[in-house]
């Protein structure tokens, strides 16, 4: 287990994001899903994010994708799915996991409602738009 995924344990967190050097934390979050990549994007900004690493519990192609678009440089989840690892073998992002999965399963079993709004998208920005108005919409709810 690398030192990054051993201290998102060690913490109690479901993500880390250290910058480049991977020595300070950028943004650090307990919460779960994609909602803490998203918020870190918004709170950190992209140009402090460019060069980051990115250690977070469950990575799935959105995320990756939101990932990809931080300019991360490493990525490292406990669970990733073959989506993920596509989209950053594509990308060139080095990457390590615990655990892979054919794809992450939302509340209901079938494939998280993030994973099905990026079904078929290529483009991190187009991605990160996308899961924003998802966001939107459930938070209107």
């Amino acid at each position: 287990m690398s030192r990054h995924l051993r201290e998102l344990r060690e913490r109690g967190l479901s993500l880390l994001i250290y910058d480049g050097e991977g020595g300070r934390v950028l943004y650090s979050s307990e919460e779960g899903g994609l909602k803490p990549l998203v918020e870190a994007v918004e709170a950190v900004g992209l140009e402090r994010l460019r060069g980051c690493i990115v250690v977070d519990r469950v990575v799935g192609r959105a995320a990756a994708l939101v990932a990809v678009y931080m300019g991360a440089s490493e990525v490292h989840a406990v669970l990733m799915s073959w989506g993920a690892e596509g989209v950053l073998r594509r990308f060139g992002v080095p990457y390590s996991f615990l655990v892979e999965t054919d794809y992450i399963r939302g509340r209901d079993g079938g494939p998280c409602p993030f994973e099905r709004e990026v079904s078929g998208v290529e483009d991190p920005g187009e991605a990160y738009r996308r899961v924003k108005i998802l966001f939107l919409r459930f938070s209107s709810r």
